[in-house]
């Protein structure tokens, strides 16, 4: 029996067999009262010590997946008798952004950026070549730790067309948008300071916050964005460093802020004095030709930090983004950047900008916009088709993402149960600071499946859901 371990892996083996062995077990390819193989035997096949199986066996049976007959072995556990224990963490594969996973031979429904194909390798390559021609040594150099001044002269140029008149001088490069994040979090947060978010949030920005020992005030996001009335009445009460948000294409919603509240919330950042931290991964990708308005666009008083991340867009090692900052902010920020990496590579940032003085950038956007738009439309219609199973909360108008709610059915045992049938999601609690599943509700992703895969994908789990597996044939996961 081979297990397919990979001694790479950070989990122990005894976890990767005891895991192997309880998904062939639960998906009935060990079927109940079946003898597993000796001890010694798995262990030989697999080029294991003796103990590594024994404690794997261990586990199985401390689960009653397996039973044991004295002198005779380990044996499959009678179906009724199996109680799933298995935690959905283990799924993350130590992944501090979850929402980044990349799970191979599945439909991978959890990961928010493009698959390799998509990837514009010839034209990032002719820029990267051209780089090293004319700047030879001078590529490879550090950086101005502010960046690459061309770059952020380039930046500046195209957000002037997006109404935000900012100079390259209050533009810092970034190592992803996740940097932006940590740099924003060292400058503005001390253990116990109150922060404001909307509520299902970006991971990777909880974790950040977390990290830093923040309180952290979630608001509830309407179809208007997050709770203005809600967040203004905590406001009257408290004080707040910062508001994190994604306005528009929100993670993992989709839903778009409309414009009144918009102008609402730079409003109330000027009357109770707070930072507005606006987060923008994704409104390039607008199917419908939305007036995607930036808070930052309606900024007049300096209360908006703009991050623009191009890892769901373009290339995610690329790790590339860039922040827009209130000059009062300029010296905390250049030097909260230095402590952290020096600079961001010189490489990147030279090739990137020649790939945008090209036209190569527009070009692939206009490139990825007509292939998600068919991805976006063809998920959207099979939600619509499986209504009796799912509910879409909010009806996004671009971005990659949509957020459901699964009706009728123990939502712990069908995310579970789509793992394990090769369908990889991501429950709502990855998102939000409970750390736990409010609404049954889950995000859906399509930046990395193919039309055939999303339909395969959502048949899985219309099969997985007329099977009906509620507690009275297999009890919750713990």
């Amino acid at each position: 029996m081979n297990l397919n371990l990979s001694r790479k892996s950070k989990t122990p083996l005894y976890l990767q067999v005891y895991r192997s062995l309880k998904q062939k077990i639960l998906k009935n390819d060990l079927k109940e009262n079946t003898r597993l193989p000796a001890v010694r035997t798995l262990a030989d096949e697999n080029s294991l010590n003796p103990s590594t199986v024994v404690k794997a066996y261990e586990k199985l049976k401390e689960e009653k997946l397996i039973y044991k007959k004295v002198g005779s072995g380990s044996y499959v556990s009678s179906a009724k008798n199996i109680k799933i224990h298995e935690d959905y963490d283990d799924y993350v594969n130590d992944k501090i952004d979850s929402t980044q996973m990349n799970v191979k031979n599945n439909i991978n429904f959890a990961s928010a950026t493009p698959s390799h194909d998509l990837f514009p390798i010839e034209d990032f390559k002719n820029a990267i070549n051209h780089v090293l021609d004319r700047d030879g040594g001078k590529a490879f150099d550090y950086q101005n730790t502010q960046g690459y001044i061309s770059l952020r002269k380039h930046i500046s140029d195209f957000l002037i067309t997006k109404n935000m008149n900012s100079s390259y001088k209050d533009i810092q490069i970034v190592s992803g948008a996740q940097q932006a994040i940590d740099i924003i979090s060292k400058i503005f947060i001390n253990e116990g300071d109150n922060i404001a978010i909307e509520t299902p949030s970006y991971s990777g920005a909880l974790a950040s916050f977390k990290e830093r020992k923040a309180k952290i005030h979630s608001f509830n996001i309407t179809k208007n964005g997050i709770d203005l009335d809600e967040l203004e009445n905590f406001l009257q009460k408290d004080k707040i460093n910062f508001l994190y948000c994604m306005p528009n294409f929100q993670n993992p919603t989709g839903m778009i802020m409309d414009l009144e509240s918009k102008k609402r919330l730079i409003d109330m950042s000027v009357n109770y004095d707070f930072f507005i931290v606006e987060d923008d991964c994704i409104s390039e990708l607008n199917y419908f030709n939305e007036d995607v308005v930036s808070l930052k666009s309606l900024d007049k008083n300096n209360k908006v930090i703009y991050i623009k991340s191009y890892s769901k867009i373009f290339m995610p090692g690329l790790r590339l983004g860039y922040m827009v900052f209130p000059k009062s902010l300029s010296t905390k920020i250049i030097s909260t950047k230095y402590s952290s990496d020096i600079s961001t590579s010189g490489l990147n940032q030279r090739a990137f900008d020649l790939y945008l003085k090209n036209g190569d950038y527009d070009k692939h956007i206009n490139k990825i916009n007509d292939l998600f738009k068919k991805r976006f439309l063809h998920t959207k219609k099979l939600i619509e088709k499986y209504s009796k199973y799912f509910e879409m909360v909010f009806i996004p108008k671009g971005g990659v993402y949509f957020w459901l709610k699964l009706k009728n059915h123990n939502f712990d045992n069908f995310i579970y149960k789509c793992r394990i049938n090769g369908v990889s999601l991501l429950p709502e609690k990855y998102f939000n600071t409970e750390n736990k599943n409010l609404n049954n509700t889950f995000r859906i992703s399509f930046s990395d499946t193919s039309l055939e895969q999303i339909t395969n994908g959502f048949e899985i789990m219309k099969n997985i859901l007329d099977d009906d597996f509620t507690e009275e044939n297999i009890q919750p996961i713990v």
